[in-house]
C-alpha cells in the first residue's frame, strides 16, 4: 500500500453521485429549497423597494422614527422562544409559512435601498412630480431601473441565506418532512454519516478485525455522501453568482446619470 496513493484518486468511482441524485427526497428536498428561494427573494426585493423608497423620501412623516424603530431590531433580537410561541399563536407552525413570512424583510436590504436611492439626483423625482406622475409611476418607471444594481446584490445575499438556512426548518416543520429544504436533508445525512461511523464498532467490542473493518467502511461511505451531498448542493449558488458579481464591480456606472 505505500507509494500507491499519488496525484490522481485511486479507485475512481461516481457511485456515490448516483446514490444522492437517485433519492427522491433529496429532489423533493431541492425543489423545495428552489421554491423558497425563488418566492422569498421575489418578496423581499419587493418589500425592500418600497420601504427604501418611501425612507428615502424627505416628505414622510415621521421619516427618523420609522427609521429608528426598524434599526432596533438589528441591535435586539426577539429570542427564539418568543418567536417559537408567536408561530403557534398565528398558527403557522408546522406550515411552509413560518419559513417565507419571517424572511421576506429583511431591515438591512432596506437600509441599502434607501441609502442607494438617496445617492439618485433629485431633480429626477422632482421632473416627474411636475410632471403629474405619481409616487408608483415614479418608483417603477424611474427608480427601479437605476437600482438594479443594488437589487441585484440585496437578491444574492437573500438567495445564499435562503439556500443555507435549515435552523427554522428544524424548529417549525418537524412533522412537515415533505417541505424540508436540501440543507435539511443534508443535515440528516450528515448526521447519518456519524451515527455509521459508530454504530457498527465500539469500543467495549474489543478488538474485533470484522467489526473494525465494517466501521472504517460505513465511515468511508457516510463520508463520500456527506461530500458528495456538500458539492451538490453547493452548485446551484456557484453557478449563479458569476452572472450577477457584474454587479458588484460595475454598481456604481450601471444606471448612472448626470444632472
Amino acid at each position: 500500500m505505500a507509494n500507491s496513493v499519488w496525484l490522481f484518486p485511486k479507485g475512481f468511482s461516481l457511485l456515490s453521485y448516483i446514490k444522492v441524485l437517485g433519492n427522491n427526497y433529496f429532489w423533493r428536498s431541492f425543489f423545495n429549497s428552489v421554491f423558497y428561494v425563488v418566492l422569498i427573494t421575489l418578496l423581499n426585493n419587493l418589500n425592500s423597494v418600497l420601504a427604501g423608497y418611501a425612507l428615502a423620501r424627505k416628505g414622510l412623516v415621521f421619516r427618523k422614527i420609522i427609521i429608528v424603530y426598524l434599526l432596533i431590531p438589528m441591535f435586539f433580537s426577539g429570542g427564539l422562544i418568543p418567536t417559537f410561541i408567536l408561530m403557534i399563536n398565528l398558527r403557522l407552525y408546522n406550515t411552509i409559512w413560518a419559513i417565507i413570512i419571517p424572511a421576506t424583510v429583511s431591515v438591512w436590504n432596506i437600509i441599502l435601498v434607501r441609502t442607494y436611492i438617496n445617492t439618485l439626483p433629485q431633480s429626477l423625482s422632482e421632473s416627474a412630480i411636475i410632471d403629474g406622475a405619481s409616487d408608483f409611476r415614479i418608483l417603477f418607471s424611474i427608480i427601479l431601473p437605476l437600482v438594479k444594481p443594488i437589487v441585484a446584490v440585496i437578491s444574492l445575499y437573500t438567495a445564499i441565506g435562503v439556500w443555507n438556512n435549515w435552523f427554522n426548518a428544524m424548529i417549525y416543520l418537524p412533522r412537515k418532512p415533505e417541505w424540508h429544504p436540501l440543507q435539511m436533508f443534508l443535515t440528516r445525512v450528515l448526521i447519518w454519516g456519524e451515527m455509521q461511523s459508530t454504530a457498527t464498532y465500539s469500543p467495549t467490542d474489543g478488538l474485533d478485525p470484522e467489526l473494525m473493518k465494517q466501521s472504517i467502511i460505513n465511515a468511508a461511505v457516510g463520508g463520500q455522501l456527506k461530500y458528495t451531498l456538500i458539492i451538490v448542493s453547493s452548485l446551484p449558488i456557484i453557478l449563479v453568482y458569476p452572472f450577477l458579481q457584474k454587479y458588484f464591480i460595475k454598481g456604481a456606472l450601471l444606471g448612472s446619470l448626470k444632472e
